[in-house]
């Protein structure tokens, strides 16, 4: 092989491997700003007044779902997966000012994905919470008031994402 070729080949392996190095790190920018957005706004409901509010409703339902996995197996078709599933139900009535409102969020900017569910659900309908309240619409309330443990998940997953890329791609150039 001469040094020309060598050359060449080199050049195309630095290419291919920067599109890898540019894709992870995009997906990293990606989940680090939905998780600095989300961790933001959580910190921000830290400020917010607090009430008393009861609980109406928390059920922790469990199922099961099952699902086929595209292209996973072509001559079947895909390959069946079984996942378990855990859904919080969640509802709890507050009054501000002499309004009642009823709520429920369980933590802000959770993306659907509440980390804290089973430590609520273990409540027993009709007990006493401190509720976070956003003062210009009474409507927005949380029971846990601050980042969410999802979005502070993204946010450490971007950054490590992004770190990963950076050094990949410190290691590639010199090659």
């Amino acid at each position: 092989m001469s040094p020309a070729q060598r050359r060449r080949e080199a050049h195309a392996y630095r290419r291919s491997a920067s599109k890898f190095v540019t894709v992870i790190m995009s997906v990293g920018l990606a989940c680090s700003v939905a998780g600095a957005v989300g961790a933001w706004q959580g910190y921000v409901t830290r400020s917010w007044p607090t009430t008393q509010a009861v609980l109406l409703t928390n059920k922790l339902e469990h199922g099961i779902e099952t699902r086929r996995v595209p292209m996973t197996d072509k001559q079947r078709g895909g390959v069946e997966e079984t996942i378990a599933t855990e859904t919080l139900t969640l509802a709890y009535r507050y009054t501000v000012d002499g309004t009642t409102f009823e709520g429920q969020k369980l933590e802000p900017w959770d993306f659907g994905l509440p980390a804290k569910a089973r430590a609520i659900a273990a409540l027993a309908p009709g007990a006493t919470l401190s509720v976070a309240y956003d003062t210009r619409d009474p409507r927005r309330s949380y029971l846990l008031p601050g980042p969410s443990t999802t979005a502070l998940t993204l946010l450490t997953l971007g950054l490590v994402l992004m770190m990963v890329g950076f050094i990949a791609g410190r290691v590639i150039r010199r090659a």
